[in-house]
């Protein structure tokens, strides 16, 4: 059993070594397509939702006015 775990992690070794070798990238890099989480993005959906923000407050002050 020893010698069967050993012979996994010797070729999980071989091949990550092998792919660095040959110059893949050893971890893919993410791809913010389709996602809420593009950096990016994260300054329109801040403005978005204090543009929603303020709407809301003048809206309820505007009920508040006219009771």
């Amino acid at each position: 059993m020893k010698r069967l775990l050993f012979g996994f992690a010797l070729a999980t070794g071989i091949a990550y070594a092998w792919r660095r070798v040959m110059g893949e990238e050893a971890e893919p890099q993410p791809s913010w397509t389709g996602t809420d989480n593009d950096p990016e993005d994260l300054g329109s959906v801040d403005d978005d939702l204090l543009a929603r923000t303020r709407e809301a407050t003048e809206q309820e002050q505007a009920e508040a006015e006219s009771r």
